[in-house]
């Protein structure tokens, strides 16, 4: 999977939205913190310093994103996906983990109205 260059839509807190549009280049879940990784507004970023600055062990997060989908990969856990968003600065995995379910803020919204 190669690079993409595409600006994100801004946030004034917290990791930027990305376009639905966008969703689609990942069908896993392990794609889509790739594809997460690969939309880092720091580029020079890498996996070292993931690990080194950010709280992440280095081996799980190689396993994290390594594209060759091993059955002894590590997939990054959910409690995880906050912090590997901030780091990365977009909400790729919260965003694709909603459109697989079909979810949408407008339903958020209205379940909670409903619930009150």
């Amino acid at each position: 999977m190669g690079q993409i260059e595409m600006p994100l839509m801004q946030r004034l807190e917290g990791p930027a939205i990305v376009p639905t549009s966008m969703l689609a280049l990942a069908s896993t879940y392990r794609q889509a913190v790739r594809v997460c990784w690969q939309l880092r507004r720091a580029k020079g970023l890498t996996v070292t310093d993931l690990a080194r600055e950010f709280g992440f062990n280095r081996q799980h997060a190689s396993d994290y994103l390594n594209a060759d989908d091993a059955p002894t990969r590590r997939n990054l856990p959910p409690e995880q996906i906050a912090a590997f968003e901030e780091v990365c600065g977009n909400a790729f995995i919260t965003q694709w983990l909603a459109a697989r379910q079909g979810l949408t803020v407008l339903e958020e919204l209205q379940a909670e109205r409903a619930a009150a």
